[in-house]
């Protein structure tokens, strides 16, 4: 069996942010769109392994080409990222530009959500969970 090790570093180009909140996930995408004028729109579930599903929902701003998707950390099959098990859902960011600041504040203005902060992705143990494919 050989190994490969890949020596090179590569940039992440996407933001990881925890958000806890005690409602339903498609409650709290409606909360969102409300007040952020965002269209959160049911997406097919987020995958991993092959067998664990987490609900997901999905965004893109066609001006900024900003992709926004919110899954859930919780399914029947267990959590998408175990180390953070006190967080509720996970919101990923991809695109060319976005302000973390601003994005945490218009979060934090909802009055369903209880905490939003930007994951570390240097100490997350895997980034693979959060890789979305489709």
């Amino acid at each position: 069996m050989k190994t490969l090790k890949f020596n090179e570093d590569f940039e992440l180009d996407f933001l990881i942010l925890g958000i806890n909140s005690h409602i339903k996930l498609y409650k709290l995408c409606w909360e969102i769109n409300k007040k952020l004028h965002t269209s959160f729109v049911k997406n097919k579930n987020h995958t991993i392994n092959n067998n664990k599903e987490f609900e997901r929902f999905s965004y893109t701003n066609k001006n900024s080409e900003i992709t926004y998707n919110i899954i859930s950390n919780v399914s029947n099959t267990g959590y998408l990222d175990s180390n953070n098990k006190s967080v509720n859902y996970f919101m990923i960011v991809q695109g060319e530009i976005y302000n973390t600041q601003k994005t945490i504040e218009r979060l934090n203005q909802i009055e369903d959500i209880l905490l939003v902060f930007e994951l570390n992705l240097s100490k997350i143990k895997t980034i693979t969970p959060f890789i979305i494919n489709d």
